[in-house]
């Protein structure tokens, strides 16, 4: 792979669950390095199936390339160390007694060296002021420290890329704002999938509308987010700051 080549190329996916139901039809998307696109859709659009491809929890038919590679069985344990995956619920990442437990898991074990290990984990707590909490139970910390937290168990293993499913979800109006302060001058490639019209508005400089499995528009955020009929046939509202910059003109 070189710099030139996409970090994520996707040609032709279809994927149903055990019900038959298809969840994707022939999607084709492709990402280069260093963007940061939203997978934009309403609730049951296709997205967090999408994101699961990306490190080979869910398989579907069609061509699927990782930074270069194919998450096939020969490949999966390269690409899950280098595409990260934040899930909507970060309980689904945080299970140990301990938060700083929970943030050395990953490192540990991929098989770093204990006190390599234990240094990154005390930059990347220091970092999204997590060292107060490492001895509590990441069952016992709010909404916003849990999303803080998953992310910190993520980037603590240095990804190429950053998955994101649902990142505001929970979260109240200060919570958001944090993540986006954290998340913002990130420099991996980034896909973040979301209903949040706003969030992807402050994010993304570009947006894929998704709708009942099918990637439905792709282009720029002004172009996408400024077109209302897109978005009420999607089930999506106008971003509130591009709706007060019309009603100011």
């Amino acid at each position: 792979m070189t710099s030139n080549d996409p970090v994520i190329q996707i040609r032709g996916l279809d994927f149903a669950y055990e019900k038959g139901w298809p969840a994707l039809e022939r999607i084709d998307l492709t990402v280069d390095r260093g963007e940061r696109v939203a997978l934009l859709g309403p609730n049951g659009a296709g997205k967090s199936t999408l994101l699961l491809h990306l490190n080979g929890i869910l398989r579907g038919q069609g061509e699927i390339r990782v930074l270069g590679l194919p998450p096939e069985r020969g490949h999966l344990k390269e690409i899950r160390a280098r595409v990260g995956l934040v899930f909507q619920d970060p309980r689904q990442q945080l299970f140990l007694p301990r938060l700083v437990e929970d943030i050395a898991f990953g490192p540990l074990n991929a098989g770093w060296p204990p006190e390599e290990a234990h240094r990154r984990v005390e930059r990347i707590m220091e970092r999204f002021g997590l060292q107060a909490l490492a001895d509590r139970s990441p069952l016992r910390l709010s909404p916003g420290e849990q999303k803080r937290a998953a992310l910190a168990a993520v980037l603590v293993l240095n990804p190429e890329v950053l998955a994101f499913d649902e990142p505001s979800s929970g979260l109240d109006p200060a919570g958001r704002r944090d993540f986006i302060a954290l998340v913002k001058p990130l420099p991996q490639t980034q896909v973040i999938a979301t209903h949040d019209v706003d969030l992807a508005w402050e994010l993304c400089r570009r947006i894929v509308i998704m709708d009942r499995g099918r990637v439905c528009a792709d282009g720029p955020r002004d172009v996408i987010l400024g077109d209302g009929e897109l978005l009420r046939a999607h089930r999506l509202e106008m971003p509130l700051s591009m709706t007060q910059t019309k009603k100011r003109r």
